[in-house]
Order: C-alpha cells, then structure tokens, then sequence
C-alpha cells in the first residue's frame, strides 16, 4: 500500500471485554492471550455490561479515541448497530464494510484458532442497518485486496478536502 504520510491506529471497542475475559481466565487458573476470542464469554460479558450500561463500550471507546494523536483511527470490532454504530456516526466515523463468502469467513475462523466459535452472521449483529461509506471484499488474493484499499484510502482523502 502507498504511504499517505498519515498516522494510524488501530482502537478496538472491545477493549474492555477483552480486559475482563483475561481476568476471568486469570482467576480461573488458566492463560489466554490478550487478543484471543472465547466467544461465548465475550458475548456474555458484553450482554451484562450493555444490560448494566448500554453505552459503556461505545463511550470509553469515544474516550479513548479522544486521547489518541493518531490522524486516523480505525475500529475494526465494532458488532452492535444500537447504539455503538449510532454515536460513531454521529461522531464523525466513516464505515468501511469487510465481507468475503461464508465458506470462506468460516474457514478463517476456524483458522483463528478461537476457544469458541460462535456462529454468526451479518443477520445476528443488524449489519444490514449500517449504511457504509465503501465496502472491501476480502474474497480475493492479496493484490486485490491492496487495489481495493488503495481506491477506498483515494476516496477518503478526495472528501475530507472537501469538507
């Protein structure tokens, strides 16, 4: 990919559900490491904290984006459209929406090596509802997914000139 002269970083909204799924296993006796999925318990965790407090995740992710001296921020866990996607929207987040073929997202999964597999799909989490600014297909070889990258990053540049 060109080098835009920008800098980076990635923040992850799930932060907070990671933290805690390591203090769980911690407690429990047992190691994972700090980006490792137990689905199951991710998704239970994230239940009890929006039960608790629906906006939690959403605002201590704004929070920390706030504090970042990054020109670009990317987020690339977000899975609630209410109201996760609803307050980065409106806090000036542009979406780009990744996708490749079932049988595909199903095998890299499995490759993952995740502790739980949680079947998903784009119906679970509402994704329907989220209007993306550009959409990539990570179906294709590496270089198609670069090309793909490139137009998206041009795109972007070319309307934040101009606004």
């Amino acid at each position: 990919m060109v080098e835009r002269g920008y800098q980076v970083e990635t923040i992850k909204l799930a932060a907070p559900l990671y933290a805690l799924q390591g203090e769980i296993y911690r407690m429990a006796g047992h190691r994972i490491g700090a980006w490792e999925h137990d689905n199951e318990l991710l998704r239970s965790l994230a239940a009890h904290l929006r039960r608790i407090n629906p906006r939690f995740l959403v605002e201590d992710f704004l929070q920390r984006v706030s504090g970042s001296s990054a020109d670009v921020v990317i987020n690339d866990d977000m899975r609630n459209v209410d109201p996760d996607y609803h307050a980065m929207r409106a806090a000036g987040f542009s979406f780009v929406r990744v996708y490749c073929s079932n049988e595909i997202r199903v095998r890299r999964i499995a490759a993952r090596g995740d502790r739980t597999i949680v079947p998903d799909i784009d119906a679970t989490w509402g994704y329907g509802r989220i209007e993306p600014n550009w959409s990539i297909d990570t179906s294709f070889d590496h270089n198609a997914l670069c090309l793909q990258i490139e137009a998206i990053a041009d795109k972007w540049l070319a309307r934040e000139i101009t606004t």
